[in-house]
């Protein structure tokens, strides 16, 4: 049933004459599948009162926006008035099988995608991830930026690398040999192998001569507070008094003169 027989229904079951006038006005269909109308003028304007079409009836239509399937949006306010008209963008036209031709661009252009290990979704230009390709990830509301600048690791264990630009400068595949930028740190990493190697010996040595020392210190250091705590000691000579070297050199004489 549309508008205007749902109105000569209500007319009908009111016992209402219009004479012979007939009224027109402006009915269309909205997204969600129902009829409006706006009960006095062939077409929709600000100021008009929107009316849901029923079975039987009209009821005011709900305050907020309404779209209809023409693209057309009716903003009304509480009291069901037409405040504001304005008409959709029109879609891009879609292909045989329904898809925009938006969506074909996007697919020609084989976007690589990926889920970081932080649940953060990425994509780049091409069927794989390489380097020189632009690094996007995908913020909570659904826009495309530039990666931040660093190391990023997907799910499947994809390492890449980014530069300030949002540039791809290093891809390490699983099990494959990375490109770019990560696989020259590979290389200084294994030039650097056996100097670091070198380095941990010496610390090593250089450690184990350090407590050799600190034993040979503490030792001395025991031997010279030992020795501080002595008693002292005399010579194995006898110590004599002044007066008792003279009287032996007098018996030493006195003998002299005897023999």
């Amino acid at each position: 049933m549309n508008a205007k027989e749902a109105i000569d229904k209500i007319v009908k079951l009111l016992n209402l004459e219009f004479g012979k006038t007939e009224e027109t006005f402006a009915t269309t269909t909205l997204t969600t599948g129902e009829e409006v109308t706006n009960n006095m003028d062939e077409e929709f304007k600000i100021g008009q009162e929107l009316f849901v079409v029923g079975e039987s009836t009209l009821t005011p239509a709900p305050e907020g926006k309404h779209t209809t399937r023409e693209g057309l949006v009716l903003t009304v306010d509480s009291s069901s008035v037409i405040i504001a008209m304005e008409q959709e963008t029109a879609e891009a036209p879609a292909n045989e099988e329904g898809e925009s031709e938006v969506e074909d661009e996007m697919k020609d252009m084989k976007m690589s995608e990926a889920t970081l290990t932080d649940g953060t979704k990425i994509m780049s230009e091409g069927e794989k991830f390489e380097v020189g390709q632009k690094l996007y990830v995908m913020t909570e509301e659904g826009e495309k930026v530039q990666a931040p600048q660093g190391e990023h690791t997907t799910e499947s264990g994809i390492v890449i690398t980014v530069d300030g630009e949002g540039t791809i400068t290093g891809v390490k595949y699983p099990d494959e040999q990375g490109e770019g930028s990560l696989e020259d740190f590979s290389a200084l990493v294994s030039a650097l192998g056996p100097l670091v190697s070198e380095v941990k010996n010496l610390s090593a040595e250089l450690s184990q001569m350090k407590e050799k020392m600190n034993a040979e210190y503490s030792a001395l250091k025991n031997d010279f507070e030992s020795f501080k705590k002595s008693p002292e000691k005399f010579s194995v000579i006898e110590k004599k008094t002044f007066k008792e070297s003279v009287d032996d050199y007098k018996l030493e004489i006195i003998k002299n003169l005897r023999k």
